[in-house]
């Protein structure tokens, strides 16, 4: 018969793999839309063409999004590994920096909304840049969620549900990771080839 605690490990680290993989297949069909609408190019309304030349979105932002989601991705990783040391409880606080910079991701993301001057009628790169930036943005307030679950949860911290707090923490970092790999991508289409 096997241990509960070993199946719930399994069951958490199976479930990170298949989080992480819906991540990017979802992904992909933005990337899909990027590839397909540029190439396309109907009337030469890609990047807004006339009248709609205005669309860019600001460099600053994307390299501020990008910025703080790699790094809370890297304090997930460091916090995973000192999470499994067990003997270190220096997890919580780059678990709190990493939902701090995902956080702050967020709100830039947010913000810069407010102030886009484009919608997604001005042209294909702006109705690819509205959903891909969009739906990341849920994605990372998501993973922020489950993050502070995590870190909430770890309050009640037993010696018998440490090793299921690394499972699960360890799930939610392949999918953090997997958002960052994301965000790489984004930056570089979004703001780099345009």
């Amino acid at each position: 018969m096997t241990d509960p605690v070993e199946a719930d490990v399994r069951i958490a680290t199976v479930g990170g793999y298949l989080a992480a993989a819906a991540c990017a297949f979802f992904f992909v069909a933005f990337l899909f839309a990027f590839l397909y609408l540029r190439a396309l190019n109907t009337n030469g309304l890609w990047g807004g063409g006339k009248p709609h030349h205005h669309v860019h979105a600001a460099l600053t932002v994307g390299v501020i999004v990008l910025v703080c989601v790699l790094a809370a991705a890297a304090l997930s990783r460091l916090a995973l590994t000192e999470l499994r040391a067990q003997a270190r409880p220096l997890w919580r606080g780059a678990a709190a920096g990493a939902l701090a910079l995902g956080l702050v991701a967020v709100a830039v993301q947010c913000w810069q909304y407010a102030d886009l001057g484009f919608g997604p009628g001005d042209g294909g790169y702006a109705s690819v840049y509205l959903g891909w930036t969009g739906f990341f943005t849920i994605f990372l307030f998501g993973a922020m969620l489950w993050v502070e679950t995590l870190l909430a949860g770890s309050r009640r911290d037993e010696p018998a549900t440490r090793t299921q707090l690394a499972a699960d923490f360890g799930a939610y970092s392949l999918v953090i990771t997997m958002l960052a790999l994301v965000e790489i991508a984004a930056f570089i289409l979004l703001y780099v080839v345009t």
